[in-house]
C-alpha cells in the first residue's frame, strides 16, 4: 500500500500509524506492533529486563483489542474544524496569491474519498485538505538526512493545511514544520526549498500587503 500518514508518508493506514505511535512514542505494545519494551534494542539488556504493562488476563500486548480499533476509529472520524472568514476580502485576495504562487500544485485543495472506504460514513465525500499526500524534495534547508521507508533525507509528505489556522487555539503555540523550527506561517513558507523553491520565492517577492493577505488565507482554513 502507498504511505499516506506520518511526516514522510511511512504509514499506509491510520491503524498502522496509531500502532507505531503507541510503540515508538509511549512504549505501549499493541497486537499490530507487539513491542512491550518500546524501542529497546537487543543490546540494552537492562531495558529489556524491566517490567512491562502486559497482563495475562487481557492477552498478549499492553493495549489488546479493542483498544487499537477504538483509537483508530476515533482518529478516522475526527471532524475538521469549520472554516472561518470565507468571504473576507483579505482571505479572498490571499487565496488568489496562494494559487498564483503555485502553492496549490502540492497543497492540492480537494479530493473525493474512495467509494470503498471501510467506514461507510467516509465514502465518496468531498474533502478540502489542501495536500496531495505525496513526497517532495524540500531542499537542504529542511533535510534531516534520515530516510524512512522509500523517502530519503530530503523528502517530506505534503501536510494538510485544513485546521492550521487554529493551531494557536488548539495547541497554544504557532510552531510549524516537522521540528517546530518555524515560529509562524511566514517562517514556514520561507523554509520551503527544493521542489517548493519557486513558490517560496514568489511569496518572498510579494509586497508586504500581499504577503499579509496570503497568510490570512491558510489562517482561515
Amino acid at each position: 500500500m502507498l504511505g499516506r500518514f506520518g511526516w514522510k508518508a511511512g504509514m499506509p493506514t491510520i491503524r498502522s500509524q496509531s500502532a507505531a505511535a503507541f510503540a515508538g512514542d509511549i512504549g505501549i505494545s499493541t497486537p499490530l506492533v507487539n513491542l512491550p519494551h518500546g524501542d529497546c534494542t537487543e543490546r540494552q539488556s537492562e531495558c529489556l529486563a524491566m517490567p512491562t504493562g502486559e497482563q495475562a488476563r487481557l492477552g498478549v500486548s499492553e493495549a489488546p483489542d479493542p483498544v487499537l480499533d477504538l483509537v483508530t476509529f476515533y482518529s478516522q472520524t475526527l471532524g475538521v474544524p469549520l472554516r472561518r472568514d470565507v468571504g473576507d476580502a483579505a482571505v479572498l485576495r490571499g487565496k488568489a496569491a496562494f494559487y498564483g504562487a503555485g502553492c496549490a500544485s502540492c497543497h492540492n485543495p480537494k479530493f473525493v474519498t474512495s467509494r470503498d472506504a471501510t467506514n461507510p460514513a467516509l465514502r465518496f465525500q468531498l474533502i478540502w485538505p489542501y495536500a496531495d499526500f505525496l513526497l517532495h524534495d524540500m531542499g537542504p534547508g529542511l533535510a534531516d538526512h534520515r530516510p524512512e521507508g522509500q523517502a530519503d533525507g530530503y523528502e517530506w509528505r505534503t501536510p494538510p493545511l485544513w485546521g492550521i489556522g487554529l493551531t494557536q487555539t488548539v495547541s497554544g503555540h504557532t510552531f510549524f514544520l516537522h521540528d517546530g523550527r518555524a515560529r509562524s506561517l511566514t517562517e514556514a513558507i520561507l523554509w520551503h526549498g527544493g521542489e517548493a523553491q519557486a513558490a517560496r520565492d514568489a511569496f518572498a517577492n510579494m509586497d508586504a500587503a500581499t504577503r499579509k493577505d496570503m497568510i490570512a488565507f491558510p489562517e482561515s482554513l
